[in-house]
Formats: structure tokens, sequence, C-alpha cells
């Protein structure tokens, strides 16, 4: 509770200090491909290494593919995430967080329901808890 003048002026100069933040940050967010591949969710903030050429991902089938999309979403939301810390008051960020996360949900409910668990803490484990180990592993060959 504010008691004095001193309180309360230190109370403005911290929201106007905010206020300015949100106004001053890169509000530019890339797509979560590009922001994937690149490992950098903001136009603005993002430079090329050197000679680097950032490489593009091709999936050889629709279960690569699905596992990307996990992983994209996921550092879409991450990103965005790290960056809510410093900028919390960006309603931008905090509704493209969201939906990323949304879009994370989504995605991983489909991988799972199309190529079983992907994580010992999954829903589907609740009814045959080491269904995580019922396929062979890579090494062992797919057959």
């Amino acid at each position: 509770m504010m008691n004095d003048y001193i309180d309360y002026y230190g109370y403005i100069n911290n929201l106007n200090q905010m206020n300015n933040q949100v106004q001053n940050s890169p509000k530019s967010f890339t797509e979560p491909y590009t922001g994937f591949i690149r490992g950098n969710m903001f136009d603005k903030l993002y430079s090329n290494y050197k000679n680097y050429k950032i490489q593009e991902l091709n999936p050889s089938n629709e279960k690569e593919y699905a596992k990307m999309l996990l992983q994209m979403y996921a550092f879409a939301a991450h990103d965005l995430g790290l960056y809510l810390d410093v900028y919390p008051n960006d309603t931008n960020a905090i509704k493209q967080r969201y939906e990323y996360v949304r879009m994370y949900n989504e995605a991983l409910r489909q991988y799972e329901t199309n190529y079983g668990p992907i994580t010992k803490s999954s829903a589907l484990l609740d009814k045959t808890p080491w269904a995580w180990d019922s396929k062979k592993w890579p090494w062992e060959g797919m057959k």
C-alpha cells in the first residue's frame, strides 16, 4: 500500500518505464518455421553470422514432419516466453505466445494419435504406462 508521495511517484515511474519498454520492444515476430530454422523469432534482432547460410529443413516422411511441427511450435512459444520476461505488458506477444502454445498442443495431440506417446508424461500412457517402449528402437531396425 502506498502511504506517501515517494511510494506513489516510484509506482508511476515504474509504470512509465514498463510502457516505454513495450513501445521500444521488437514487435516484429516472424512465423514459427523461419524462427525455428534461424533460432530467433524476432526480425529486428536477427542478424546472420558471417557467411552462414540457414539450412532449410526437409523432413523425409510424415512422422518427421509432425515431430518438426512439435519442435517448431515449442521453440516459438519458448522464445516469446523469454521475450515476455523482459516485456511482460506486450499484449501482442502474450496473444501470439498463447496461439503457439495452442498450436503446439494440437500438434502434440495429432502426433500422439498417429504415432504414439512422445513423452513418458503423455495422457496416452494412463491406460498402458509402458506403451512408450512397445516399438522397436531406431537401432533395432524397422522390420
